[in-house]
């Protein structure tokens, strides 16, 4: 990998400002990359932020003149490549170290800036240039407006919300259990909880036999309760997330309505699965297919002047096949039933 050139200091700004901030309410500042060493919700790195300053300058001697793009769930890297629209929600402006994390001043579009106060997104996905040898960061690339986050930062929606910071907590705190424990970074809570229990069992058994203060140890039914109960949490934002994402898919016509409670389930338990699953979906065109009224649950195939059921739109969708093509094969099957039936009857 490359390594870091010298550069201007930290804080420097990518570019002069042409105008002001797409919305003033939607945040200014964001975390891009976390202090010290980090690693990723699926385990990968360890990486580490040990010279921010000398990262920033790493990344202006790109000279991305118009700022450093951000993106929607980065389509730079997985839309794009396949001739798919990657619009930007905004740019980085200013780069600056706070705490020893990497911070950035963004000027969002207008449609990033609502559907980041509509909570449609809420999360930044940062992507960065990294040796192989030791992990070191050594320069930010571009970003992602995310639901699916894989490091630990500040949730760039989530200002004043309890209910997200202590899942940033909680979050953290598994991450953390999972390397001090050796459980593997896809280690459940109730795995993580057993092995803990054996620990504390196996330190209880010991304490006995050394005759040990019981005021200095902790009571394992009220972790296992804690931990449980941040885990309900834990999933129930997963849901939410996963409806988000599956509104996403039925909104570019990845999917159809019918589909919509397996796909949420689908999505809870393993959201990049489903996101790649949603990626290879071809769109059904509108000159394909014409979407009834909400409320319907039937689509309408006007080349045929035929009406499809719910099943059967997900089933074209699946397959690949046009409404039109399915209607046509539908209605040349139904004409011949009905001249085999009107034989009978003349016989």
């Amino acid at each position: 990998m490359l390594e870091a050139s010298p550069g201007e200091p930290a804080g420097a700004d990518v570019r002069e400002a042409e105008g002001p901030v797409a919305a003033e309410t939607a945040p200014e500042w964001i975390e891009l990359l976390p202090a010290g060493v980090f690693h990723g919700r699926d385990g990968r790195g360890p990486y580490r932020l040990d010279d921010p300053a000398g990262v920033i300058a790493a990344t202006l001697a790109l000279r991305m003149e118009a700022g450093i793009p951000i993106d929607y769930d980065h389509a730079t890297d997985f839309a794009a490549p396949n001739g798919r629209p990657a619009p930007a929600a905004g740019w980085i402006r200013e780069l600056e170290v706070r705490d020893g994390a990497l911070w950035g001043r963004v000027e969002w579009t207008e449609r990033a800036a609502r559907a980041i106060l509509a909570r449609e997104y809420r999360y930044i996905s940062p992507v960065f240039q990294y040796s192989r040898a030791d992990g070191r960061v050594i320069r930010l690339l571009r970003a992602g407006l995310t639901n699916n986050p894989n490091l630990y930062l500040t949730a760039i929606s989530a200002a004043g919300d309890e209910e997200d910071r202590k899942m940033d907590q909680f979050d953290n705190f598994v991450g953390q259990l999972r390397r001090l424990l050796d459980t593997g970074p896809d280690a459940s809570v109730e795995e993580i909880l057993e092995t803990v229990g054996d620990l504390l069992a196996a330190r209880e058994t010991a304490r006995n036999a050394a005759g040990g203060d019981p005021a200095r140890y902790v009571d394992v039914a009220e972790f296992k309760k804690a931990l449980t109960e941040l885990n309900a949490l834990r999933a129930e934002r997963a849901r939410e997330k996963a409806e988000h994402a599956v509104n996403d898919a039925i909104r570019a016509g990845k999917l159809v309505p019918a589909q919509r409670e397996w796909a949420v389930a689908y999505c809870a338990a393993d959201p990049e699965a489903f996101l790649a699953f949603v990626a290879r979906q071809p769109a059904m065109l509108s000159g394909e297919m014409l979407t009834a009224a909400p409320g319907s649950a039937h689509t309408r195939a006007p080349e045929a002047g035929l009406t499809l059921n719910a099943v059967e739109s997900a089933i074209c969708a699946q397959l690949g096949v046009s409404a039109g093509d399915f209607a046509s094969r539908k209605q040349g099957r139904a004409d011949f039933l009905k001249i085999r039936d009107n034989a009978q009857r003349e016989l």
